[in-house]
């Protein structure tokens, strides 16, 4: 990666030193040779596929998501939606915004049907099924949004370990939009993946007999837990493996790798590969979605299928023997 793209990139403001930052290998010219794409999610740890979709009905997609963002105050009424430029609101409102997700037909048809449920057919080999929950995300301009470091296992292991996560843009996003890095070689440390990726973010030791009681408790009323009662629970995770891209790379070692991401695009990786965002240091907002994929015929997370997933809602709270 040059210098004038690496200068760029920051998390939390500070700026991600150049030499540990790349850039992903694409994978398109391999893209009818399944034994290659598996080689190189083996060795990669993901597969960067820049075009796969048509940019067309990707554009069809964010249209219908711009004009819902402009109906909520989060896009400026100066400009035309389509441009994704930040309301003042916006800077304010959390990232993650799943509800964008939630009976939108325009985005539904880039993800599950057509061009993603056939490449997931040939790569895994069989029949596929996804998750009925998508995660859609809305990265606002400034400080204070960047995706922290983590790997998707603690968040969705219950079922199959043969469950990979499509990132797909709904938007180009150059360097200073902040898109997806990927940790290189992160899966491959096997104290890592062994260590913090066996952990579940919705376990919670149930030792102690009056944690216990409150969570069947609120299981039974049928209500979430209060912050103040979650900060009582010993959780088995914390979600993010850290809140600083820089320390996390410094100690596993490898680049941070990104792209200049177009509408087309997609990044594949699997449950074990440490990723993040950089800052998005732009005017727009940064629209993306997280989509999952398996063999229909293998073990999946419960807390993700459904007309109401539980997610980690309540319903998905789960006691274990610390």
């Amino acid at each position: 990666m040059n210098d004038s793209c690496t200068a760029q990139l920051t998390y939390q403001g500070n700026r991600i030193d150049k030499d540990s930052v790349g850039e992903l290998r694409p994978s398109m010219d391999v893209i009818d040779n399944r034994s290659e794409l598996w080689s190189r999610m083996v060795v990669d740890g993901y597969l960067f596929l820049p075009g796969l979709l048509d940019p067309e009905e990707v554009l069809v997609a964010r249209s219908e998501l711009c004009s819902r963002l402009f109906e909520a105050g989060l896009l400026a009424k100066s400009a035309d939606p389509i441009q994704g430029i930040a309301a003042s609101a916006a800077k304010n409102k959390n990232a993650f915004m799943p509800e964008l997700a939630r009976k939108n037909q325009s985005l539904d048809a880039v993800l599950y049907h057509g061009v993603m449920i056939d490449f997931y057919t040939m790569f895994l080999g069989g029949i596929v099924r996804h998750f009925d929950y998508t995660w859609f995300r809305v990265k606002p301009p400034g400080i204070g949004n960047a995706t922290t470091p983590h790997q998707d296992n603690v968040y969705m292991g219950r079922g199959t370990n043969n469950l990979f996560t499509s990132w797909i843009p709904f938007g180009d996003i150059p360097f200073s939009m902040g898109g997806l890095m990927i940790l290189e070689g992160s899966h491959r440390h096997e104290d890592l993946v062994n260590g913090y990726g066996q952990t579940d973010v919705d376990a919670y030791c149930s030792d102690e007999s009056e944690i216990s009681m409150l969570i069947k408790a609120a299981k039974s009323a049928d209500r979430e837990l209060t912050s103040e009662e979650s900060s009582q629970i010993k959780w088995n995770s914390t979600g993010a493996y850290s809140n600083d891209v820089i320390e996390t790379q410094q100690e596993w070692g490898g680049r941070w790798l990104t792209a200049q991401f177009e509408m087309g695009d997609v990044l594949v990786f699997g449950m074990h590969t440490m990723h993040a965002s950089s800052d998005n240091q732009t005017d727009r907002i940064r629209l993306s979605s997280d989509s999952r994929y398996q063999l229909a015929s293998e073990k999946i997370d419960e807390r993700w299928i459904g007309e109401d997933p539980p997610a980690h809602g309540i319903r998905a709270k789960r006691g274990m023997i610390c």
